[in-house]
């Protein structure tokens, strides 16, 4: 199967790591909209996205969310498994559709208890999410809708090698913590200046020097 070296953690496993999870490997395609992880349940998969992206979400009491991270072929989600008692309190959402490989917690762990490089590879990507998810945090708190809208469309672009990005009004407002009239006219505000182009859920990026001029400081620290 070399559809799991596309993921960059899987293929820096050495061979001997690969060869014990080979046979363990499935690959499933991940649906708009899928719930991967939920909050506070203990994590029983994990995923290693080929293609599209998952977002990293916290969800209020009252039902509001806001987008804390993303995951691409970079990286994987169910990280807390290797951490502490295996709990998220963040949603795992497909936020772009695509495929990934998927692997039984359990499976991994055993590999991960009782292979050094493994353990490092995955305590090296733990600590790279942190830091994204802890610079979201921040920039959500002190950067416009705008900025932060920019920097949003830039990671997403980083992840998905040129493709189109399917996104509706509502999707958009879950991800920026934001009501859809205000998402409506960044989004508006950003395509009049001929950066992006907005139509039915597609965004093509158009002008990409000018979106990283409109983009948060965030960004820099972000960069796939």
């Amino acid at each position: 199967m070399n559809q799991p070296k596309n993921n960059r953690i899987l293929s820096a496993l050495t061979s001997q790591v690969y060869a014990n999870l080979n046979k363990h490997f499935e690959l499933v395609p991940l649906a708009l909209g899928e719930l991967l992880v939920d909050a506070n349940r203990e994590i029983e998969f994990l995923h290693f996205p080929i293609k599209g992206i998952v977002s990293l979400i916290s969800v209020m009491q009252d039902g509001s969310t806001t987008e804390v991270g993303l995951i691409g072929k970079e990286g994987m989600t169910g990280i807390p498994q290797f951490l502490g008692n295996g709990v998220s309190n963040n949603r795992s959402v497909v936020q772009l559709k695509g495929t990934a490989i998927k692997i039984s917690a359990e499976v991994l762990r055993v590999e991960f208890e009782r292979n050094l490089s493994l353990q490092k590879l995955l305590l090296d990507y733990n600590l790279k999410l942190f830091n994204q998810v802890s610079q979201c945090a921040s920039c959500n708190n002190h950067h416009s809708v705008k900025q932060r809208a920019a920097r949003w469309l830039l990671m997403l672009d980083d992840r998905v090698d040129g493709e189109l990005l399917t996104m509706t009004q509502q999707l958009l407002s879950q991800m920026l913590g934001v009501r859809r009239s205000g998402v409506s006219e960044v989004a508006s505000e950003i395509q009049q200046q001929g950066i992006i182009n907005y139509s039915r859920g597609n965004i093509t990026i158009l002008d990409r020097e000018a979106l990283e001029s409109i983009a948060c400081e965030c960004y820099l620290f972000l960069q796939e």
